[in-house]
């Protein structure tokens, strides 16, 4: 079958969603489908297989195009309209194809829980409702966005099942082949890394854990907190940097920068523990999984999807958090054997396969 895969970004993988549509690629290939991947324009030609929507408001702000590109998308309406499934990565791209008679929704994660009760927050979760409504099937990859669609779905509820019809919860998983413990860097693994895996957004947490931190260091004087990705956010990448002065840890923070996605095995694996310190809008974090899977245990806060994960889970607040840290390295090869465990048991790359290749074969009959 063709399927055509509608989202913002997967050329180049920067992210956990581009790593996710990466891996799907690869599933449904196997399987003998002909794919391609729309997203937003990016410098540079597409590569094969690839298609930029055209930005019709000319928007160059990275935070602006992921609403403003699916409007593009009516101007590739004969190109979508050939494909026989059509799959939509986030609900603001699913709009602009709800026309096509077979389509799926995949939730990464809920994006309007930043400001409760705020009007944007409102809009955001109305659009979200009713891409869930009008989709065929739906996959969500953590229990916190099926119950805020309306699903009776417990945190840690069984995964790879149809939870209502056409509705499924299929986590985020690993390949425990690739990720799993290998060689540290030398470099990198004498700074003792406290890691946050993270591109540059408010959402995600980094100053939470820059904050952390700073009441961490004193009992823990041999590591540094080292933040590994992207400076997607370039004022809030200044608010960090002032926030590393005012706590007087200049010599205790590394902004790493962003690393392929091929060596973060080597990354995570030279870290002593990794903080996912997310305030909002996160579904099963791929980062914690891939870290537990390479024997590096995780620390997330306990919001949204990360709850379904086997990771240590704290309050969003810096001194939660802290202990929490300090608790996992007292313990660390204990907290990092059981983890590990419980991702190879629960979190199985071959599992989310063949979920995937059931709700593809659902929305085709």
């Amino acid at each position: 079958m063709r399927i055509g895969h509608v989202t913002f970004s997967y050329h180049p993988i920067t992210g956990g969603g581009d790593t996710y549509l990466a891996e799907l690629l690869k599933v449904l290939e196997a399987d003998g489908h002909d794919q391609r991947v729309y997203q937003r324009p990016v410098p540079g030609p597409p590569p094969d297989g690839v298609r930029y929507i055209p930005d019709p408001l000319g928007c160059r702000l990275r935070r602006g195009q992921f609403w403003t590109v699916p409007l593009g998308l009516r101007r590739l309406r004969g190109e979508l309209a050939s494909e026989d499934i059509l799959i939509a990565h986030y609900p603001n791209y699913h709009w602009a194809i709800e026309w096509h008679p077979r389509t799926v929704l995949i939730s990464h994660g809920v994006f309007w829980d930043d400001r409760p009760g705020a009007l944007r927050s409102q809009i955001k979760r109305r659009l979200a409702l009713r891409a869930y409504r009008s989709a065929g099937q739906v996959v969500a990859n953590d229990t916190f966005y099926l119950r805020e669609m309306g699903e009776d779905v417990p945190i840690g509820a069984d995964p790879f099942v149809e939870v209502a019809p056409g509705r499924w919860f299929i986590p985020n998983c690993v390949d425990t082949e690739r990720f799993r413990p290998v060689m540290p860097m030398e470099g990198l693994s004498r700074l003792a890394p406290v890691l946050v895996p993270r591109n540059l957004f408010r959402n995600r947490g980094v100053h939470l854990a820059i904050q952390a931190f700073a009441l961490l260091a004193p009992d823990f004087p041999e590591t540094n907190l080292v933040v590994v990705g992207a400076d997607s956010q370039p004022e809030y990448r200044a608010e960090c940097d002032v926030l590393v002065r005012r706590l007087g840890l200049e010599a205790r923070v590394v902004f790493y920068g962003p690393v392929s996605w091929r060596r973060m095995p080597q990354i995570y694996s030279s870290a002593r523990v990794t903080v996912i310190p997310s305030l909002s809008g996160e579904g099963t974090s791929l980062a914690a999984l891939e870290s537990m899977a390479c024997g590096t245990p995780a620390v997330t806060t306990a919001v949204a999807g990360l709850l379904d994960l086997p990771a240590v889970h704290a309050d969003p607040r810096p001194a939660p958090l802290a202990a929490a840290l300090g608790q996992v390295l007292s313990d660390r090869d204990r907290v990092a054997a059981d983890q590990a465990r419980a991702v190879r048991e629960r979190f199985s790359l071959d599992r989310w396969a063949e979920a995937w290749l059931r709700v593809v074969r659902a929305v085709a009959e």
